[in-house]
């Protein structure tokens, strides 16, 4: 990095984190675990959707899902905050509050071993959810009555939670109606498309530094550490790098929603502003990793090119009748669904900058990409003429801001213009 560049970069860190934007503020003081971020656990939908125009019914749905709540992915995010609490335990410097939080990440640590990264109960449970009330809102797409065939196909990366986050959906499916016929598929063959993270790797790291610098810029220690630890100078020789150490105590809490059953929550060792320095830092992170950040979007969302244009092949084989198929499901990762909602300019992902004191003013990454984050797009034909229109879904509310009219319900040609033009 040149010393023009290292100018520019402070001049941009200098200013207040833009998650003191009154609405973010108020989104997440409403529910304290959306200070988690991407480890956010999905929320159930509170509104109803509004009904499909007068003739029009479903026929097919087409959809992306992120695999529900995990554990974290690694033992060192829970090792490394834990070894801290016991040898601070060992020499006896812990406060009454540092020993309740060594109690707890000792629990949550025991109960995440040998499991790094795997789906837990409340993703398994996410994805039943999410299953069941798609077969409710469309249960002309998955019926079976007088002789109809009901045609799923099921794809997921190769990942187990991915995997198992497939056969918790399909699994729900075929409850509610056994006659549905279901093939699933976890293969290299697709990955292509499923995973494709050329322009994302190649980001990552000079995203990172910025991210890294972020930490540093906007995240204020010292109170986190003397309410734990009654030492000064333990801390001072023990932890190297206190911003970046807090960060790791954050992204620990952060998971406790994600294995609710253990009845455990670790954000009260933080106060309301401390979790919004952290959010702040960890939301403008993953919009220049994955996001459509100006400075690093671009080739991120390439990446999902080949993604939408299976979307729309597949869909558009069943329009036009050379393709039997009721429902397309397929499932994989954060790090694909939301340059794939970039591309296509939905919601949050539309909004597009490049000072980072910004990003929170547009992009709220709790809301855009929590756990079993999924995208529908459920196709209607009209019973006489034939028109076909389509709802878009993200996290099942409606989308409104594609820069396509007729919105909710788009014309299937105008919409598969609009995302040809995206991907050729």
């Amino acid at each position: 990095m040149n010393f023009i560049h290292k100018l520019g970069l402070l001049a941009l860190l200098l200013a207040t984190p833009a998650v003191q934007a009154q609405n973010n503020k108020e989104v997440l003081a409403e529910n304290p675990d959306r200070y988690g971020g991407i480890y956010h656990s999905y929320e159930h939908p509170t509104t109803e959707l509004s009904k499909a125009p007068k003739g029009y019914k479903p026929f097919y749905i087409s959809h992306y899902g992120r695999h529900g709540s995990r554990w974290h992915s690694s033992l060192s995010k829970y090792m490394e905050p834990l070894a801290l609490l016991r040898s601070a335990d060992s020499c006896g410097v812990l406060t009454p509050t540092g020993r309740e939080l060594l109690r707890k990440v000792e629990i949550v640590t025991r109960d995440a071993d040998g499991r790094w990264g795997d789906l837990s109960p409340r993703g398994v449970g996410e994805h039943r959810a999410i299953a069941g009330r798609m077969y409710e809102n469309y249960p002309e797409v998955f019926s079976t009555c007088r002789d109809r065939e009901c045609h799923v196909e099921c794809r997921s990366t190769v990942v187990i939670r991915c995997i198992l986050s497939m056969a918790a959906f399909s699994e729900r499916l075929k409850e509610l109606n056994p006659e549905i016929e279901v093939t699933r598929e976890a293969s290299q063959k697709y990955m292509y498309y499923m995973n494709n993270g050329k322009g994302r790797n190649y980001q990552r790291p000079r995203a990172g530094i910025v991210g890294d610098s972020l930490i540093h810029a906007w995240v204020k220690p010292d109170r986190f550490f003397s309410s734990l630890f009654t030492d000064k100078k333990f801390c001072e020789e023990r932890i190297d790098d206190p911003q970046y150490m807090m960060y790791k105590y954050y992204i620990l809490a952060s998971i406790f929603q994600d294995v609710e059953y253990l009845g455990l929550s670790m954000f009260d060792v933080f106060t309301r502003e401390e979790l919004e320095a952290l959010w702040s830092a960890e939301n403008a992170y993953r919009y220049m990793t994955m996001g459509p950040s100006l400075r690093f979007g671009d080739m991120i969302m390439a990446d999902a090119r080949p993604l939408l244009r299976n979307i729309v092949e597949t869909a558009d084989d069943v329009v036009t009748g050379k393709r039997d198929l009721s429902a397309s499901l397929r499932f994989g990762h954060d790090s694909t669904i939301v340059p794939l909602m970039c591309l296509m300019g939905i919601d949050d992902c539309a909004y597009r900058v490049f000072d980072v004191n910004k990003i929170a003013e547009g992009w709220n990454l709790s809301m855009t990409t929590p756990m079993a984050t999924n995208l529908q797009l459920i196709f209607f034909r009209h019973h006489k003429t034939g028109d076909v229109i389509v709802r878009i879904l993200h996290n099942e509310h409606d989308v409104k801001a594609l820069p396509v009219e007729g919105a909710p319900f788009y014309r299937w040609a105008d919409l598969k213009q609009y995302f040809q033009s995206l991907y050729e």
